[in-house]
């Protein structure tokens, strides 16, 4: 399979060459843009977060753990004193980084379900209800943003299936058919899991009508199509 680094970077300049094209046909602002190359950038990395030594999986549950103890210090402002909250962020910091990431190492495996189309899905719904509720992003905004995931994502899982070939040998190596799947067929217990998860998303999702309807909008191919290529020479010239 891939590496980091490859994983990072071709996530990076697809999600960076899909951000640009937002921007130049005015489906997002400069600011839009650069959370749609962070996002797509994140999902590149994202199904690597199964893997108990992985820089991703430190990283998340770093963020996380850091996420929890200020939302726990902020639900109680103007209740605790200083000394109290500051307990409070430390303890819940040490629960979420450490506890609750052994038991995430204990119970998943790398390439088991999140290494899958359901993942993706999973995802995109997770960081559209994150991004539309905690950071009230607009509706539209926050799907497009969980759609870079999406993107992010199966640049992953795509590159790891071309890992997968040896191309020298024309053979196929042990892991193919072990990134790009639709569930975990081998691991069922957790894939049933992951749906029940996804599901009771979905009755959380922001309203996808306003997506919809942007995405559909003629106007937006237009400008693309006009966009797409210099109109009187290259840069001026």
């Amino acid at each position: 399979m891939a590496d980091f680094k490859t994983h990072l970077s071709v996530a990076g300049t697809l999600s960076g060459v899909l951000a640009v094209g937002c921007l130049q046909t005015g489906l997002a602002e400069p600011k839009d843009a650069l959370l749609f190359f962070a996002m797509g950038t994140v999902g590149g990395i994202l199904p690597d977060i199964d893997s108990d030594h992985s820089i991703p999986v430190n990283i998340l549950f770093s963020c996380l753990a850091t996420l929890a103890a200020f939302f726990s210090v902020f639900s109680k402002i103007g209740v605790y004193s200083i000394a109290e909250a500051i307990l409070l962020w430390i303890v819940v910091f040490v629960i979420v980084r450490y506890l609750v990431f052994q038991l995430f190492k204990r119970f998943t495996v790398h390439r088991g379900v999140f290494h899958s189309l359901l993942a993706a899905v999973f995802f995109c719904f997770l960081s559209a209800i994150v991004l539309h509720d905690v950071f009230a992003l607009p509706g539209a905004l926050a799907w497009l943003s969980g759609c870079f995931i999406v993107v992010g994502y199966l640049i992953h899982l795509l590159l790891d299936e071309l890992y997968s070939v040896d191309m020298m040998g024309v053979r196929l190596k042990k892991s193919f058919g072990t990134a790009l799947k639709p569930i975990s067929f081998t691991y069922p217990k957790a894939s049933i899991a992951l749906i029940t998860a996804t599901l009771v998303l979905y009755f959380f999702i922001p309203e996808v009508a306003s997506f919809i309807q942007e995405i559909g909008d003629v106007k937006l191919y237009d400008a693309l199509r006009q966009s797409l290529l210099p109109q009187e020479g290259w840069f001026g010239f």
